[in-house]
């Protein structure tokens, strides 16, 4: 199941259907995080996953200090296994392509402003901490690009996957193609078009 996956998301991506790919790859640390965890909730099986086998790269340097002003920030944000935990959530069950910033719990990936974007995979994104002491505030940015993110979930799962498959024993379905050759997919139910937002 997991190599249909990752040819159906590449064939998302080709097709930019960003959001169908985005949608997919977010449910394979599940499957990944259940190998792995077993006997954990899926919550902490996701985030333990992600963070140990993608998580841990994403990590920019503990301290950024611009050497203009000698300020120094804290730890900067990244694509933590709560970011992309809170993002499955936000998509996956309301349709809302972000970030609950309330779920996030660890101080260095709470955020004021998070953004998707799309772009060439070789482009991760970005972060940023800004201050200002006259207005005493601090704006923490994350900005993931889908196909980035897209592309390390499916080479990771794959990676994961081959390394682990005696760890995948509980997949068990049953996916029959009856369809008679030269007929509709959705014939006689007809999805309706809409409009681009």
């Amino acid at each position: 199941m997991i190599y249909k996956i990752i040819n159906e998301i590449k064939s998302a991506l080709i097709n930019e259907e960003f959001y169908a790919a985005l949608a997919l790859a977010l449910t394979l640390p599940d499957a990944c995080g259940k190998a792995e965890f077993p006997n954990e909730k899926n919550r902490k099986r996701y985030i333990g996953w992600y963070d140990k086998y993608v998580g841990e790269y994403e990590k920019p340097p503990k301290v950024y200090q611009d050497n203009n002003s000698g300020i120094q920030f804290d730890e900067m944000p990244y694509m933590s296994g709560e970011i992309i935990y809170s993002l499955r959530c936000s998509f996956l069950h309301q349709e809302n392509p972000s970030i609950e910033k309330s779920d996030i719990r660890d101080p260095r990936c709470k955020v004021t402003h998070f953004t998707l974007i799309i772009a060439g995979a070789i482009n991760g994104g970005s972060c940023s901490v800004s201050s200002s002491p006259i207005m005493d505030s601090e704006e923490r940015t994350l900005e993931i690009n889908i196909v980035n993110l897209c592309s390390k979930l499916c080479n990771v799962a794959k990676s994961y996957y081959e390394d682990n498959k005696e760890k995948f024993d509980f997949f068990e379905y049953d996916l029959q193609d009856r369809r008679i050759d030269g007929t509709e997919l959705m014939w006689g139910f007809p999805i309706p078009d809409c409009p681009s937002e």
